[in-house]
C-alpha cells in the first residue's frame, strides 16, 4: 500500500518495477546473496534484495548458435544444486534433461565469457513454472569451489523446454572498496557506457543482427562490485539486457530475448494489479488515517 501511494506521488511505479526486474541470471541464481540499488524517478534510492525469479519463452538465442567457434566440449561433472529452493521442485516428461540443459549453459559461458569448464563442477537447479515464469534449469560453477557472496560465480538460466538460452552471467569480488550507490553523473551522461554495451552487444550478437539502440535501464551492485544494466534493441526488434562494472566496464551479464519479454511481462502485470489497488474503495481505516493527516 505504500509503494502504491509512491507511485501516485511521483509516476515512479513502472521505473522501479523495472530497474527490480531488469537484472539478468546474477539475481535468479545468487539466491539473496546480491542486491540492487534503485534510482527511481523521483532520485530516491532503495536497496532490496535480489532473490526472485527471472525467465522467459522465445526461439533460439544467438548464444546457442554464435560466438562458438573453437568451442570444444569439456570434460565436467554435472550434480544437483543443494539449494533448499531447488528441493521440491522436479524437472516434468516436457522437460530437457539436466546434462543437455548443462551442455547448453556451458557453451553459452563460453560464447560470452570463453570460460572453459574442463575438469569443473556445474551445480543445476530446477525451477517449476509459475505466473508468467517459463519452467528453468540454473547452473552455477563455483570458481574457487566454495559458495558465498565472497567468492566468484559463473551462471546460466536455460528453458526448461525449449532449450533457450535466457541468461549467461558472472559474479566476481573486486579488490578495491567502491562506492555502491547511486551514481548521479552516470544517470546523467551514460553515453560512454551505452557504446561500451552496444560494442559487446554486437561483438557477441546478443540480438540476432544489427544493434537499434542501447539505453541505461537501472544500476545497482553484484556482491561488492557497483553495476549498470542497459537494454539493448535490434533492428530485428530483438531485446537484450547487458550488465557492466561500473568500477573497471567490465561485462557481467547477458539477459537474451526471451528473458527481457519475460521480464516486461511481469512488469505489465504488476502495473496493472498497481492500477487495480488505485482504483480499488479504501477502507475505513484507511480513510480515517488520511483524513487525520490532512
Amino acid at each position: 500500500m505504500e509503494y502504491k501511494n509512491e507511485k501516485r506521488k511521483n509516476g515512479a511505479g513502472k521505473t522501479f518495477l523495472a530497474a527490480i526486474l531488469m537484472l539478468g541470471a546474477v539475481t535468479g541464481i545468487f539466491q539473496g546473496l546480491t542486491q540492487v540499488a534503485v534510482a527511481a524517478e523521483s532520485s530516491k534510492v532503495t536497496t532490496l534484495a535480489t532473490n526472485y525469479p527471472v525467465s522467459s519463452n522465445t526461439a533460439a538465442t544467438p548464444a546457442q548458435s554464435k560466438n562458438q567457434d573453437g568451442y570444444v566440449k569439456p570434460n565436467y561433472t554435472v550434480v544437483n544444486n543443494d539449494l533448499e529452493s531447488y528441493r521440491n521442485s522436479k524437472p516434468t516428461a516436457n522437460d530437457i534433461s539436466r546434462d543437455k540443459a548443462a551442455e547448453i549453459g556451458a557453451k553459452a559461458l563460453w560464447s560470452v565469457f570463453k570460460l572453459n569448464l574442463n575438469g569443473k563442477t556445474i551445480e543445476m537447479g530446477y525451477n517449476a513454472a509459475h505466473d508468467t515464469i517459463r519452467a528453468k534449469w540454473s547452473g552455477e560453477f563455483w570458481v574457487d569451489g566454495k559458495k558465498g557472496p565472497e567468492h566468484p560465480v559463473y551462471i546460466f538460466t536455460i528453458d526448461a523446454i525449449t532449450g533457450e538460452v535466457y541468461t549467461a552471467g558472472y559474479g566476481r569480488i573486486i579488490s578495491a572498496k567502491v562506492n555502491l550507490g547511486y551514481d548521479a553523473n552516470l544517470a546523467k551522461n551514460p553515453t560512454e557506457m551505452e557504446n561500451i554495451a552496444k560494442q559487446y552487444a554486437e561483438k557477441l550478437n546478443v540480438v540476432g543482427g544489427a544493434v537499434k539502440s542501447s539505453t541505461i535501464a537501472s544500476q545497482g551492485y553484484s556482491y561488492n562490485d557497483p553495476t549498470v544494466n542497459f537494454r539493448i534493441v535490434g533492428e530485428n526488434g530483438q531485446l537484450a539486457i547487458i550488465q557492466l562494472s561500473r568500477y573497471d566496464k567490465a561485462l557481467l551479464d547477458v539477459s537474451y530475448n526471451g528473458d527481457v519479454l519475460e521480464q516486461d511481462a511481469t512488469i505489465k502485470q504488476l502495473d496493472k494489479e498497481l492500477a487495480e489497488m488505485d482504483k480499488a474503495p479504501k477502507s475505513s481505516s484507511t480513510a480515517v488515517l488520511e483524513s487525520k493527516s490532512k
